[in-house]
């Protein structure tokens, strides 16, 4: 706590983020509405085929990710900035599956 606020107030980096938070507070109330989308889509989909859809799949993980990277962006967990300004998240290695009950995960 070397800088008083009086410092940080006129900081042009703290406004910069300011800034960027702003603009990825709407961003993640889009894609909330997104998620929303994807997961009527998915079970219509299952509804009317009996089975997933793997593009869907794919896209609500990346989905997922995007959004775990906005809130540690929003939670100073990091300055690495999500997409748009950088790459959107990559498929990664398959999940594994969660356990029914307590005592498999313990396991």
């Amino acid at each position: 706590m070397d800088k008083s606020w009086k410092d940080n107030i006129k900081s042009e980096s703290f406004w910069l983020r300011s800034l960027f938070m702003i603009f990825f507070l709407m961003v993640y109330r889009v894609v909330d509405i997104l998620v929303l989308l994807v997961a009527l889509s998915q079970w219509l989909y299952i509804l009317l085929s009996g089975d997933s859809n793997a593009s869907l799949s794919r896209f609500a993980d990346a989905l997922g990710r995007y959004v775990a990277q906005i809130i540690q962006y929003l939670g100073y967990h990091t300055e690495h900035k999500p997409f748009p300004f950088n790459d959107w998240p990559g498929r990664t290695t398959q999940a594994q599956p969660v356990p029914d009950n307590h005592e498999d995960a313990v396991r």
